[in-house]
């Protein structure tokens, strides 16, 4: 038995994702957001941002062409991104904190193609676990093609139990690095894992300091015996 199936039970992520509901109109659009669970969108400081662009990456760049909180405390609904729809391109981006290096998802629509969700394009940030010792574990992650990491101090932490809490402080916590590429693994060590207890890892996009809340992604496992 490999050492992968040795120490890893069972494993699940799940990370914040967006859809566009109806049609782009000139208000702007009804975007859906799936959160993580107990997240409190309005109180955590979520936002919507939306920028014009012919490229499906975000202009970390430039200033968004619209910006709107979250008005809603549901982890999962519905929110009016506004903006001056014009028929153009769009990128548009859901944050896990008031700012647009804080965008974990994103839709990007193509000019002239606001009809036809066929040809719209999705990302998101997500997390897994695919390694466990008996002391340290291998996480990989793929973040947005653009965005920098280390720069923006994105950072991982482990907490005990099947998920991540909104507060509190981690058994441990790393930080992400390099910038480019914006996915890759990372590795965990000199912790002390309970065979047959369940785990969370939890991505954040802002500093630990002050974006406790800025979950983007999380994965849970299990210690399975030998």
């Amino acid at each position: 038995m490999s050492e992968l199936q040795k120490f890893l039970g069972a494993a699940a992520g799940s990370a914040v994702q967006i859809t566009l509901q109806g049609k782009p109109g000139a208000q702007g659009a009804i975007v859906q957001y799936i959160t993580l669970p107990g997240n409190q969108p309005n109180s955590n400081g979520n936002h919507i941002y939306v920028w014009q662009t012919t490229q499906n990456i975000v202009p970390w760049d430039n200033t968004p062409d619209g910006d709107t909180p979250v008005s809603s405390n549901s982890a999962t609904s519905t929110q009016l991104a506004k903006f001056a729809f014009q028929q153009k391109g769009y990128i548009v981006g859901y944050a896990v904190a008031p700012t647009p290096k804080a965008v974990c998802a994103t839709i990007y629509m193509p000019a002239n193609e606001q009809d036809n969700p066929k040809a719209w394009e999705y990302a998101s940030v997500d997390l897994s676990v695919v390694y466990v010792g008996t002391n340290f574990i291998q996480m990989q992650y793929n973040g947005l093609v653009g965005y920098t990491p280390q720069t923006n101090k994105n950072w991982v932490g482990l907490w005990l139990g099947g998920q991540v809490p909104w507060s509190g402080d981690p058994i441990k916590a790393i930080k992400v690095t390099p910038d480019q590429p914006p996915s890759g693994y990372l590795y965990m060590d000199g912790i002390d894992l309970l065979i047959g207890y369940q785990y969370s890892v939890g991505y954040f996009m802002v500093d630990q300091a002050t974006g406790r809340t800025s979950l983007a992604a999380s994965a849970t496992f299990t210690v399975a015996a030998s």
